[in-house]
């Protein structure tokens, strides 16, 4: 199983482009606060976005903006220099935005919802649909 959930804060606006077929893909850097950590340390990691999650992305994140994502971690071979490099991202299956579009409440008290975001959910998980499916059925006989 390869899965990655992650909630931080983008370090610069993502970067939204378009491949030779058309299709989107947008790439930013989550920073994530360490657990205990006592000086404040957080871990920069590098993820990739596709397809209308890309797009999304790239029209309401921005630099400081917290994000929750969900994902895999992927390993790419590289040479430069003729020597192997190893860089990791996460691909993004589905994202979502923690704070409302204009950051925080105004000052006067009344409170901003922001729309709600498209939600992207990964097509199938055959793990994740044999856990549901094999759960029981809800019993009217206990009252919670």
């Amino acid at each position: 199983m390869n899965t990655i959930i992650l909630t931080g804060r983008l370090t610069r606006d993502p970067e939204l482009k378009f491949g030779q077929s058309g299709k989107a893909y947008s790439r930013f850097t989550l920073a994530v606060d360490r657990p205990f950590s006592k000086d404040g340390e957080a871990d920069f990691i590098n993820c990739v976005a596709f397809g209308k999650t890309a797009e999304l992305i790239g029209e309401y994140l921005r630099k400081g903006r917290k994000a929750g994502v969900v994902g895999r971690l992927q390993m790419n071979k590289y040479e430069a220099n003729g020597e192997k490099r190893y860089s990791y991202d996460v691909i993004v299956e589905s994202m979502e935005f923690l704070e409302p579009k204009n950051g925080y409440n105004d000052h006067q008290g009344s409170s901003y919802s922001a729309p709600e975001p498209e939600y992207t959910r990964p097509k199938s998980n055959p793990v994740e649909d044999r856990i549901v499916n094999d759960m029981p059925e809800e019993d009217d006989e206990f009252p919670f």
